[in-house]
């Protein structure tokens, strides 16, 4: 089977021909290519989550293209990696904000969300203790009902 690679991900080529009486796709509307946009994220946001893929960020959190920097791992932990990521973002970017989102039903937390909740208050006190001049902000997507909550 081959594949082509998209935006957002690996989809499948189709296997056969298109049919030609099926009714016509609607053309998405044209973006500006990746290129064409500053480097700099519009909001100065970094968004740290998770990797589950029923999540996307920037749909699910009201943000489009070129408004955050977006660093996924397990669990939207503050691992040292995200921490590198974070100064990288900060001091040559301009990043001055940071939400940390944890959500509903995570594997890395066991599916407890008070463990979600945990690891974002620790996500919390990592960012104040390392990265001083970041503000932080906590959510808690919910995946059945489709909204990010702040944590307290």
């Amino acid at each position: 089977m081959s594949g082509s690679w998209e935006p957002f991900g690996r989809t499948a080529a189709p296997d056969t021909a298109p049919d030609p009486s099926a009714p016509a796709a609607a053309t998405p509307p044209a973006e500006a290519p990746a290129a064409f946009l500053e480097r700099r994220p519009r909001r100065a946001l970094a968004v740290v989550t998770c990797m589950d893929s029923r999540l996307d960020p920037l749909r699910d959190l009201g943000l489009e293209r070129g408004d955050a920097m977006v660093l996924r791992n397990a669990g939207a932990t503050l691992s040292e990696d995200v921490e590198r990521s974070l100064r990288v973002a900060h001091e040559g970017l301009g990043v001055d904000e940071v939400w940390l989102v944890g959500h509903t039903d995570c594997v890395a937390h066991g599916t407890d969300i008070e463990n979600v909740r945990a690891a974002l208050r620790d996500g919390v006190r990592r960012v104040h203790g390392t990265l001083p001049g970041f503000t932080v902000r906590t959510l808690v997507y919910d995946l059945a009902t489709g909204r990010a909550d702040p944590l307290d």
